[in-house]
């Protein structure tokens, strides 16, 4: 499996769909879910295997009235990282991913639906060769 595809996986494995910013469904279009939200979306940024770490943005975006729900979404991945971060094979060798600082916060989607809700999140990520 691709580091790619290892991240995509990692992040869909929450119960709601993930995507790369560039891929996010049009709310609009035609091709439009019925339902878009609640959804994940990454940047994703790579680097050279024993490069030192880089930072992986993740945003959890919900529409609803509650913080609770974005709220428990991001301690869901949050405990699926770990303290001491999680790591996942792929093509190559593993990716060791940490919770970054800040971990979370809070974004005010503004000019928009007042009940979207957006939680930024900072995945740093290091990308280590096995052997």
């Amino acid at each position: 499996m691709t580091p790619e595809a290892a991240i995509y996986n990692f992040l869909s494995g929450f119960g709601i769909p993930a995507y790369a910013s560039t891929s996010v469904p049009d709310r609009d279009g035609e091709d439009a879910p019925p339902d878009l939200f609640p959804y994940i979306t990454y940047d994703l940024i790579e680097n050279g295997w024993e490069d030192g770490e880089v930072v992986i943005p993740v945003n959890v975006w919900y529409r609803t009235e509650s913080e609770w729900e974005p709220n428990a979404k991001v301690r869901e991945i949050a405990y699926a990282i770990g303290m001491s971060g999680v790591t996942l094979r792929c093509d190559g060798g593993m990716l060791w991913l940490k919770r970054g600082t800040p971990w979370s916060q809070s974004v005010n989607v503004s000019g928009e639906d007042d009940m979207i809700k957006r939680r930024y999140l900072n995945i740093d990520v290091e990308y280590l060769t096995i052997g």
